[in-house]
């Protein structure tokens, strides 16, 4: 007798492995996902770390505001994506320096790994995880 077809087993078989490896690789692809995001926040932070050097040439002080002072059409600045918020911690009456933040948010605030990526004027990269070890590569 010729069989034409799959017989449940072997059906039931396929889907347990396909369910398995999707089990493995999705949590491995979001984890990738995250990663690939935070370069958006680092760029654009080296971006705006430059920006703030050009302005202490100009005005010797760092800017406090990144709209009107930078340029960047908003005070925080908000990534191209819309997965990281960009603010400034630098100070008019000390002009001594800035810290730049990029804080994860919607879809990349589930990034635990590393919510927050910084720089400082000294251009010193600044991001820490729940470990305590940097995650800015």
């Amino acid at each position: 007798m010729k069989n034409n077809g799959f017989t449940l087993i072997e059906l039931l078989v396929t889907i347990i492995i396909i369910g398995i490896l999707s089990a493995v690789a999705y949590p491995s692809y979001l984890s990738h996902v995250q990663k690939t995001r935070r370069t958006e926040a680092q760029a654009k932070l080296v971006e705006i770390a430059n920006r703030q050097e050009m302005y202490y040439l100009d005005h010797h002080v760092y800017a406090t505001n990144l709209d009107s002072d930078l340029g960047m059409g908003a005070n925080p600045f908000i990534t191209e994506n819309g997965y990281y918020s960009i603010a400034t911690s630098s100070s008019v009456s000390t002009a001594v320096g800035f810290t730049l933040t990029a804080t994860a948010i919607n879809a990349q605030a589930a990034d635990s790994d590393c919510a927050t990526l910084g720089i400082t004027h000294e251009h010193e990269k600044i991001a820490t995880n729940a470990n305590g070890s940097n995650c800015w590569k």
